[in-house]
């Protein structure tokens, strides 16, 4: 458990350098419009387990409290495009990195989801990775 808990926390620390590095920001004025691509706001990064699948419960605790605690990353006045491209980043450095999904779960069928809120914790985006046998497969 200890070294499922070490990988993970090796994981999610390159995870967020990646999406740290895919942020930008941008200083024009919000439309107060709906969400589109050019609305600039405040963005948060999120993620955890949406299907627990055959996952036991107590891999399925550990997993999803490091997801919820660790990878949590607030993008303030960037353009709504940009947050989903950060997104988008961090799950192929996720997938590419065997993030979350090592040896340990390699047995287990899973689903996790990155998903995109905005200050007021609305889910504006959502993507999914779908584990199954080890293989992480983008949704």
């Amino acid at each position: 458990m200890e070294k499922f808990k070490s990988y993970l926390l090796i994981a999610l620390m390159a995870l967020m350098g990646g999406v740290i590095s895919s942020c930008g920001s941008d200083d024009d004025d919000n439309n107060g419009g709906s969400i589109s691509g050019d609305t600039v706001g405040t963005y948060i990064l999120r993620c955890t387990i949406s299907d627990y699948g055959t996952l036991p419960q107590e891999w399925a605790s550990v997993l999803k409290q490091g997801l919820e605690q660790t990878v949590k990353q607030e993008m303030k006045n960037v353009k709504f495009e940009v947050a989903k491209h950060a997104l988008d980043e961090a799950m192929i450095e996720a997938q590419h990195n065997n993030f979350g999904f090592g040896d340990e779960l390699s047995e287990y069928d899973y689903t996790i989801e990155f998903y995109l809120t905005d200050a007021n914790g609305k889910k504006l985006y959502s993507r999914y990775i779908e584990v199954k046998n080890g293989k992480a497969t983008l949704k």
